[in-house]
């Protein structure tokens, strides 16, 4: 792995690293290639494609994996999801006015690629959650992760971002690319069913 690797990935990502450490490493040289190619004179364009890729897992690899999830019910899927929404960041190498905007094109590459796999990869019964997505200072909540996988595609997207990582109605509707009355017409339908499948446990601020 050190060979392969050349920073330490967080402990929540291991599995992702140790299933998908093969292809980081053709996706950096590829993208090394790129910065050189732009810049014949830079001898630590690998260097820069390392410390990127480490930087985008630290910040949002955990955000990316969940919401994956969210969509595909199954972790090894997840996990290739947030290879390839990767993939897509090293080889367009977007220019963000902020870490917030950065992170919702982010999320969106990655809602759009759960739902192309979802037209040819049946949805698979899926294992809970593991504790290790969770456990961001609050409890387990794996109830409330079996709920929202059980409504409706069009619902839990918007009730993902809104609760779990709460973005804002405006910012779904960027990401989701859907208007804001539209989101908040789905939350608060979504909301409604949810409150149904939890039987009142779960306990839902006002949508703002």
């Amino acid at each position: 792995m050190e060979a392969v690797l050349r920073f330490a990935p967080a402990p929540v990502l291991s599995r992702f690293w140790e299933a998908g450490a093969q292809a980081l490493k053709t996706v950096r040289n590829l993208f090394a290639a790129k910065l050189l190619a732009a810049n014949p004179a830079r001898e630590d364009a690998q260097a820069d494609v390392n410390a990127r890729a480490a930087e985008i897992l630290d910040t949002h690899g955990n955000a990316i994996l969940r919401y994956a999830y969210s969509y595909l019910h199954n972790m090894e899927d997840a996990e290739e999801v947030l290879q390839d929404t990767l993939v897509q960041f090293l080889k367009t190498a977007p220019a963000f006015e902020s870490e917030a905007h950065e992170k919702a094109w982010l999320l969106r590459v990655a809602g759009n690629l759960s739902k192309n796999r979802l037209s040819y990869n049946a949805v698979r019964a899926a294992d809970e959650l593991n504790d290790e997505l969770v456990a961001e200072n609050r409890e387990d909540l794996s109830f409330v992760w079996q709920a929202v996988r059980d409504l409706p595609e069009k619902y839990r997207a918007p009730v993902h971002l809104f609760y779990h990582e709460g973005y804002s109605t405006k910012q779904i509707a960027e990401i989701l690319q859907r208007g804001e009355a539209t989101v908040r017409s789905d939350l608060h339908r979504g909301r409604a069913l949810l409150r149904e499948i939890l039987k009142e446990a779960y306990d839902f601020d006002e949508i703002r």
